[in-house]
């Protein structure tokens, strides 16, 4: 039993957690149209093999694929915290930790005015 949230569960169960998180970091927040085809845009992202299971799990549907950031929000704000802290770019913080730059640059002038929580609850 997988660990990933919802569809991405269930596409981890028959095709391995990698291709599930390659197809969340590649597709999420999109709708896609599945299919097994052999060198299709699924299997470029996961593989023929892996593009194979999960067409046959899912059927040739269109589906919304989820965006399913693994860490969670904290661990996601925790590290971004940190790249800030080590004179990492937004940009690239926001890039490497899977939030907008705007969240990026927020957690950078929070840093600079000093000690307290970087994220409001």
């Amino acid at each position: 039993m997988s660990r990933l949230p919802g569809i991405l569960g269930e596409i981890a169960d028959v095709a391995g957690e990698v291709a599930a998180l390659k197809l969340a970091q590649a597709r999420g927040g999109t709708e896609m149209k599945i299919s097994g085809r052999a060198g299709g845009v699924l299997a470029q992202i996961v593989g023929d093999e892996a593009a194979a299971k999960i067409a046959e799990l899912l059927g040739p549907e269109k589906y919304t694929i989820p965006m399913a950031s693994v860490r969670g929000r904290a661990a996601r704000q925790a590290a971004l915290a940190k790249a800030m802290a080590e004179g990492t770019s937004s940009n690239a913080a926001a890039l490497q930790h899977d939030v907008h730059e705007r969240t990026a640059r927020r957690a950078k002038r929070k840093l600079k005015e000093g000690p307290g929580p970087l994220f409001e609850r």
